[in-house]
């Protein structure tokens, strides 16, 4: 299971490379250094709040979109929960 970071960047990296845009190209629009991007892509990073509504403004979509994607992209990897009738 990935950690909310790395599902954060993938969700990035999807959407980049959905818009054609490089590492640096988004850096650029958002306004963040290549470096950042590349770390934020691979789950090394944790984004303010700040930085995903860079990104987001970069992506021409709003935060809202991008952690109502995340939060459905989260909720396809938790494993199914037991009710208490099941323990």
């Amino acid at each position: 299971m990935d950690t909310l970071q790395q599902q954060f960047g993938n969700l990035i990296r999807r959407r980049r490379h959905a818009t054609g845009l490089g590492q640096e190209a988004l850096a650029d629009k958002a306004g963040l250094h290549r470096t950042h991007v590349s770390l934020l892509e691979r789950g090394k990073r944790m984004p303010s709040l700040l930085v995903i509504k860079k990104l987001a403004a970069a992506l021409e979509t709003t935060m809202a979109s991008l952690m109502e994607e995340l939060e459905e992209d989260a909720s396809d990897e938790e494993p199914p929960r037991r009710k208490k009738a099941d323990r």
